[in-house]
């Protein structure tokens, strides 16, 4: 197979998935606000939560139930490479762990994709006379091509026979780029401590994202538009917040991680696939039982999670107080 085809592949997988599993289970559909705004604002009340001493470094907070304890780092994704943060809170929090829990991940095996896009390389470009501009709503090739510009990386030629989702994909990764984000960290950061500590580290779940890939490639051009769409708001966005976000995040600032966060802008692309609403049903279901079995069982757990899937309604802190119980975290 070509090393392209290969790698589209592989932006695929991350753009639509590994960048957003861990915030499926409390990132509802938003309507994009101005760029310079909050990017989101449906946090959930703040009654919700009883407020502690802010530690040096990221937040945790905090659920106890018996004899039984979870610790929940919220984070924000797409960390500059240059951001550093103090991870001393970190260590002490993970010591003595029964195990560190990871966010979900998607993906799918090489040889299934590869035999998929063996006889399917036709959803890889614009069948032939067909150019990207030709097929987007003007105000939409606007929006894009300004955001390509500003990128200052990737050029418009270079998504010329590109089908709408597969520019979207493009152009999310020109963005982590250009802008020298990781999507690592910090959960390779955490694991590596964990392992340092003697540790268990474990996912939350996993689960195969071929299904999923297929239905967006084999959505119409028409369809296909949502998904850029929401790629051009995303980006935009993110050129504004992912490092304020992400520097506030490193001081435990939460209040500036709400002013920042921005949640990933792909929701009705995937909803207009069969596979994606079992998938989120999936990821709620595996996020609460992971929850759920660590406070059943002697010891302390920590967990690591997108901070919208941690705090915004309907979010893992709202849930629990729902059913009782009290979370602690950082005054703001």
């Amino acid at each position: 197979m070509a090393l392209l085809e290969m790698s589209v592949k592989r932006l695929v997988i991350a753009a639509f998935l590994g960048l957003g599993m861990g915030a499926l289970a409390a990132d509802p559909p938003v309507t994009a606000p101005p760029v310079s705004g909050p990017p989101v604002s449906d946090w959930a009340p703040d009654e919700t939560i009883v407020v502690s001493a802010r530690a040096a470094g990221p937040a945790f907070w905090h659920i106890k139930k018996g004899n039984s304890e979870i610790f929940i780092l919220g984070t924000v994704g797409g960390m500059p490479k240059d951001v550093t943060w103090n991870s001393a809170h970190a260590v002490d929090v993970i010591k003595g762990a029964r195990a560190v829990l990871t966010p979900a991940q998607a993906s799918t095996g090489i040889l299934s994709a590869a035999w998929f896009l063996l006889w399917n390389r036709s959803l890889l470009s614009l069948p032939d006379g067909k150019k990207l501009q030709d097929i987007l709503a003007p105000d939409l090739w606007a929006r894009f091509a300004k955001v390509v510009k500003d990128l200052h990386g990737p050029t418009e030629n270079s998504f010329t026979d590109d089908p709408p989702a597969i520019a979207a994909v493009k152009l999310e990764n020109g963005f982590i780029t250009t802008a020298k984000l990781t999507t690592d960290e910090p959960v390779a950061a955490i694991a590596k401590i964990a392992r340092q500590n003697h540790v268990p580290v474990a996912r939350v779940a996993e689960y195969d994202s071929l299904g999923l890939i297929k239905e967006i490639l084999r959505l119409s051009p028409a369809a296909q538009q949502i998904c850029l769409k929401e790629a051009v708001t995303d980006v935009e966005q993110r050129m504004v917040h992912a490092r304020p976000a992400a520097e506030a995040w490193a001081n435990g600032d939460i209040k500036a991680v709400k002013a920042h966060y921005t949640p990933r802008m792909f929701w009705q692309c995937a909803n207009a696939t069969a596979s994606f609403g079992k998938l989120y049903d999936r990821v709620v279901a595996d996020y609460l039982k992971a929850i759920n079995e660590a406070l059943s069982k002697p010891g302390k757990t920590v967990l690591v999670t997108d901070i919208g899937s941690l705090l915004r309604n309907t979010g893992v802190v709202e849930k629990l107080h729902a059913e009782g119980l009290t979370i602690e975290g950082p005054a703001e």
